[in-house]
């Protein structure tokens, strides 16, 4: 019997009761038990998101920890994560679908003026605005893992000129043009007028888009954030938008979430807003990596998509 911990800090149980059926299907007995019950130090696997700080080092029999989600700043942020543990990543091609099909959403709504058309259908105005010019646009796609290169391409292939920034040089054909390192970064701001943040969290990324980076972009810019909340200074973005320099912004993330009802960005329509709901966890296409992971490991081997701690990702 493998027993594993679970937390995904929502406390809903069904989600719990679909990874347990999937693990089942694919490890043969196996039972999951929440991260605050007593069983919790017996098992060997965690499967979580956002637990509470400490607790995971408290559980002395863990042999590997598995992020529910591809990002995992929510457990390298705890200091007392355990050394000795890997941490491994989800890398779901579902997810890397999804997330690609919510950029494209978001994009093709503000360069067809999906908001404007929604307010006058509500008013029963029958109105036209001119069709912005779309073919070719430069777009920037900020961090080429395993969802930013299906966005890219996916964005290469609704006819938008796309730019990819990566922290390494990376090679993605001659359809999307490639950038790294600081330069490139520069580079791409002032090339592009929509620029799409996938990077994950780590020291270098957080804080990133400030007011600094969003006075490169060209006026009229457009920015969307599917990475992380924290990687955006959001009083500089508001003022960015509300200054009339960016015409807008679509985000699925923030710094804290879910976003206070205080917040200002509830009150700007050129803000559209998404409860971090652009790629979510699907137990049935995600089951097969967990299982592969999780008998590697038992078995004394090295997961793939192991975290690289000190890189943050």
């Amino acid at each position: 019997m493998i027993i594993i911990v679970y937390h995904d800090s929502s406390g809903e149980t069904e989600k719990q009761d679909r990874w347990a059926e999937r693990l089942r299907q694919r490890l043969g007995p196996v039972r999951l038990v929440a991260l605050t019950s007593s069983e919790a130090e017996q098992a060997e696997i965690a499967l979580v998101w956002s637990p509470p700080p400490g607790r995971l080092r408290q559980l002395g029999a863990l042999k590997l920890i598995v992020s529910l989600g591809q990002g995992v700043d929510h457990l390298l942020s705890d200091p007392l994560l355990p050394d000795d543990v890997p941490v491994v990543r989800l890398v779901d091609p579902n997810m890397s679908h999804a997330l690609s099909q919510w950029v494209s959403l978001v994009l093709l709504d503000y360069l067809r003026d999906g908001p404007a058309y929604r307010k006058a259908a509500a008013e029963r105005r029958f109105d036209s605005l001119p069709q912005r010019q779309s073919e070719g646009l430069p777009v920037a796609v900020y961090g080429l893992g395993a969802i930013g290169a299906v966005i890219a391409r996916r964005l290469d292939a609704l006819g938008f000129a796309v730019q990819g920034w990566s922290r390494q040089p990376r090679d993605m054909g001659p359809s999307v043009q490639t950038r790294h390192g600081p330069d490139g970064f520069a580079q791409m701001l002032s090339d592009c007028v929509v620029h799409i943040c996938i990077l994950p969290l780590t020291a270098e990324t957080k804080g990133l888009f400030d007011a600094r980076s969003f006075a490169q972009m060209p006026a009229g810019s457009y920015f969307i954030n599917g990475g992380r909340g924290r990687q955006v200074n959001e009083a500089d973005l508001l003022d960015a938008v509300q200054s009339g320099h960016l015409d807008g912004a679509a985000l699925d993330v923030f710094a804290v979430e879910p976003l206070p009802q205080a917040h200002p960005f509830w009150s700007e329509d050129r803000i559209s807003i998404w409860p971090h709901v652009a790629a979510q966890t699907n137990p049935d296409t995600a089951a097969d990596q967990v299982a592969r992971a999780i008998r590697v490991v038992l078995d004394g081997g090295v997961p793939d998509h192991k975290v690289d701690k000190d890189r943050g990702y």
